[in-house]
């Protein structure tokens, strides 16, 4: 019997919580583990909540620090900074934190997230989204961040967040989280182990980018691609014109026209390699299908559950990343399912979404593995397609593709409507492919495939590294 969906409680044991997850026994027994505790509000001067700040946002003043900013592994302030003005806060509360402030995540996917405040921002205020606790000098506040990284902190501070779909922790329960009492010396060791493993960390993702970065430029140097030079970003650079006979019947957005666009667009063009349109190495093309709820799919018998692939699977440095806890299952019929065809070695073509700073046109490869052990579906917003394997090795086309994407090429071939980014599939078909003979395509792919999996291994083995670290901090706490 599993005591956390079974268990018993003493109705004086009841707090100002009715929901039976509070209760439940592993959150009692971690709680126990720690040995000697104090409660948040017993070693802290405040907690508080931040007020909410207008957002009319300006190009300099007082900057934000968001949820966003805000990572177990410590503070971020330049990640999509916002600014406020002097104007816009006059006569408002100001919440600015101080060197040693705890700022605690308030609600969202990642409530409950913690970092320290290691150095002054005296321009930084801290808006709603966050709480802020400063503590008494029985604590070293770095100790408190290290403590909540671990999966044992992440637990016990999981017992007050509450809500499913929209968590949230207030400074009422915030407060009554308790913390465990080592003296300064073992709090420092905590600290000094977190910080010497988070730098081995972050060593590693970087050795894993740079790999990931000499991808491109590899695929780029083989298939003799000159990129363009950019000029700077001023209004004169962007200022162009162009004929009437190339927009005739064509797209008016001016972006195709650009001298950046078609600079770009040339480069693959010049190179001296065999180039072919895409379309004429497709071989089958499908759109996706959302599929139903499983309530909505009323007689079983027409429709098979599928793991449904989104734009959010698609991994920028890799290929796709299907998270078991965020994995999509939707009900799709028999029917569109036959039509869809799923085999080994289709790609999948992100086709709508995008970001401001990413354009759609990502693309992923099916492999065996994830066939094998689901059945797959895929969204609307998702292309699949087919090539001919007598004229181009998927592999290879895989690894061009995105590279093609990350040199932006893929932005040129889309429209914007409503803040959603569109690709244009007519000149996403008709781009050329750098298409060599089969054995160069083979030894590219081959190389790109090993490049590719060295860098992920390196990410693996840092993460792996650093979450050894926190179990190394658990047991010091414990003992």
């Amino acid at each position: 019997m599993n005591e956390n969906k079974y268990f018993l409680i003493n109705r004086g044991d009841l707090d100002d919580r009715l929901d039976p997850f509070y209760y439940r026994p592993q959150f009692k027994n971690a709680i126990e583990s720690l040995g000697k505790r104090k409660r948040i509000s017993l070693i802290s001067k405040f907690v508080i909540h931040p007020p909410e700040y207008p957002r009319t946002y300006s190009e300099s003043g007082y900057q934000l620090i968001r949820s966003q900013n805000v990572r177990p592994t410590g503070l971020d302030i330049k990640s999509n900074p916002v600014y406020f003005s002097e104007e816009t806060l006059k006569n408002k509360r100001k919440i600015k934190p101080t060197i040693g402030d705890l700022l605690v995540v308030r609600s969202g996917v990642n409530a409950g997230d913690a970092s320290i405040v290691e150095q002054e921002y005296p321009d930084c205020i801290v808006g709603a989204d966050t709480l802020m606790a400063r503590f008494k000098e029985t604590v070293n506040p770095k100790f408190i961040q290290v403590f909540f990284a671990t999966n044992l902190g992440k637990l016990i501070l999981s017992r007050y967040i509450t809500g499913a779909t929209n968590k949230h922790v207030s400074p009422h329960s915030f407060n009554k989280i308790e913390i465990p009492t080592l003296d300064f010396t073992f709090q420092q060791l905590a600290v000094d182990k977190f910080e010497k493993g988070l730098d081995e960390k972050n060593k590693g993702e970087k050795k894993s980018a740079e790999l990931l970065k000499q991808i491109d430029t590899k695929i780029l140097e083989e298939l003799i691609i000159n990129l363009p030079v950019l000029p700077p970003n001023t209004i004169e650079n962007r200022m162009f014109k162009t004929g009437w006979q190339k927009v005739t019947g064509n797209r008016f957005d001016p972006k195709k026209y650009s001298k950046q666009s078609e600079d770009l667009i040339a480069c693959i063009e010049n190179s001296p390699v065999r180039k072919v349109p895409l379309k004429s190495l497709v071989v089958h093309s499908v759109a996706g299908d959302w599929g139903l709820d499983e309530k909505e799919a009323v007689n079983p018998k027409l429709f098979t559950k599928c793991l449904v692939v989104r734009a959010t699977e698609f991994d920028n440095n890799y290929n796709l990343n299907i998270e078991n806890s965020r994995a999509k299952f939707r009900f799709i019929s028999n029917v569109k399912l036959k039509k869809l065809d799923i085999k080994p070695k289709d790609f999948l073509l992100e086709k709508s979404g995008g970001s401001p700073d990413q354009p759609v046109g990502r693309i992923s490869i099916l492999e065996n593995e994830l066939l094998e052990n689901n059945t797959i579906g895929y969204s609307n917003f998702i292309q699949k397609f087919r090539v001919d394997t007598e004229q181009v090795l998927p592999e290879y086309l895989f690894c061009f593709l995105k590279t093609i994407h990350n040199i932006k090429l893929t932005d040129v071939m889309q429209s914007q409507t409503n803040g959603i980014r569109n690709l244009i599939m007519r000149e996403y078909w008709n781009q050329s492919i750098i298409l060599p003979d089969k054995k160069k395509q083979k030894e590219v792919a081959d190389t790109i495939y090993q490049m590719r999996a060295e860098a992920k291994q390196t990410e693996i083995d840092a993460q792996q590294g650093f979450e050894q670290t926190k179990k190394e901090i658990e047991k010091l706490i414990l003992e």
